[in-house]
């Protein structure tokens, strides 16, 4: 029971650590990574990975904590499940960053819904890859 617990608080940090990154890297654009980068704009990038990666946290802990109850309850092992859940999650955090602005700039453009759908689909792949223990195989390579 407690490596479980482990394996999904390890799961859930990889995972938002990684949607924090795939933000940046939606923020930052291919040309500026691409061109080559000095290592104050690394630095800069880097925090600011830490920092989405902390927001990501703070909204997605308690639906994350739900649906890894739910599949471990109900033995959900299927990475479908837990991309869906990212992408979920991230829908929802991209619509309460909408419903939330007040003016005449919003969020709601298909850029940033982009970037939202992609660190979802990416924290929910590391998740499954790092907290969602895989079948064993027996000698006769069938699942145990």
């Amino acid at each position: 029971m407690l490596v479980a617990i482990v394996r999904v608080i390890f799961g859930f940090i990889a995972a938002v650590l990684v949607a924090g990154a795939v933000q940046v890297l939606f923020v930052a654009g291919a040309g500026d990574i691409l061109s080559g980068i000095n290592a104050s704009r690394l630095q800069d990038l880097g925090l600011l990975t830490l920092l989405a990666a902390t927001q990501s946290a703070v909204f997605s802990a308690p639906f994350v904590f739900l649906a890894a109850a739910v599949a471990a309850w109900l033995p959900i092992r299927s990475g479908l499940f837990f991309v869906l859940v990212g992408i979920v999650v991230a829908l929802a955090g991209f619509f309460a960053q909408y419903v939330g602005e007040g003016g005449t700039q919003t969020i709601l453009n298909r850029y940033a819904l982009a970037a939202y759908v992609a660190s979802g689909l990416a924290a929910g792949l590391v998740y499954w890859i790092v907290a969602v223990p895989k079948p064993k195989l027996s000698q006769a390579g069938t699942q145990v």
